[in-house]
């Protein structure tokens, strides 16, 4: 760890027990009211929107050591100190899903709960033909295509995504393979976990591996898959019962 955390940009949203919501690679937390996470829930929690280092207005080094799975945590450990968040329901899909395992495991006087979607437990990343770094060196334009193809993108995601920093963004891809096994991480969880994935998820096999090694299952959600289950948040809250 870097031993100094970064002051990210996040929203807050109504009252309640403090629920914590940590999207995927290149999500900001104007997202999660653009795509519908709010609705559902904003009658009783109390919704705190993360855009972590690298993404939004948060702070985005350029140097991929910058990008420690630690050092992220560190991050919204910090912001929900300075919010006096304790106990708090954090929901992390996808890479999220990432930030949300860490900070239970190092940070657990945060955590209460812990609802995880769509993660592979090690990070693979191919520097000479991942799909990611491939199109974020292409331009704004092509990310945000890619992203159209996966999944329905309001307007202002959509401008969000081409005008993102780009170089940050590959930075933290390619810190990702460096990160530990998640597997781990969960190992040392001591608060209850809900986990769920697409049925066409590329993770799915590892998230039932994950849940089964806590005596739990992973609820699988059908026709969708990984990208476009981001867009169905209240199908998930039904599901889970959130």
């Amino acid at each position: 760890m870097s031993g100094s955390s970064l002051a990210l940009d996040y929203a807050v949203y109504g009252s309640g027990r403090p629920l914590v919501l940590l999207l995927g690679f290149g999500m900001v937390h104007e997202d999660a009211y653009e795509l519908g996470y709010l609705a559902p829930l904003i009658g009783r929690y109390q919704m705190i929107c993360v855009s972590a280092r690298g993404h939004g207005a948060s702070p985005a080094p350029l140097a991929a050591d910058a990008y420690a799975l630690a050092d992220i945590v560190a991050d919204i450990d910090a912001l929900l100190a300075r919010l006096s968040v304790n106990d708090a329901l954090l929901w992390g899909y996808s890479l999220g899903a990432k930030f949300a395992l860490g900070l239970a495991a190092w940070h657990p006087e945060r955590v209460g709960g812990l609802v995880l979607g769509g993660f592979e437990r090690h990070s693979r990343v191919d520097v000479d033909k991942d799909l990611v770094l491939e199109t974020l060196r292409a331009g704004g334009q092509p990310w945000c295509a890619l992203w159209q193809r996966l999944m329905p993108v309001p307007p202002g995601m959509a401008s969000r995504l081409q005008g993102c920093n780009r170089e940050a963004l590959r930075a933290l891809r390619l810190a990702e393979g460096t990160w530990p096994d998640l597997g781990e991480l969960l190992a040392q969880v001591k608060v209850p976990v809900r986990m769920y994935a697409a049925a066409d998820c590329f993770a799915l096999a590892d998230m039932q591996e994950l849940a089964a090694s806590r005596g739990d299952t992973c609820t699988v959600l059908s026709e969708c898959d990984h990208f476009s289950l981001l867009a169905q948040p209240e199908r998930v809250v039904r599901k889970l019962a959130l």
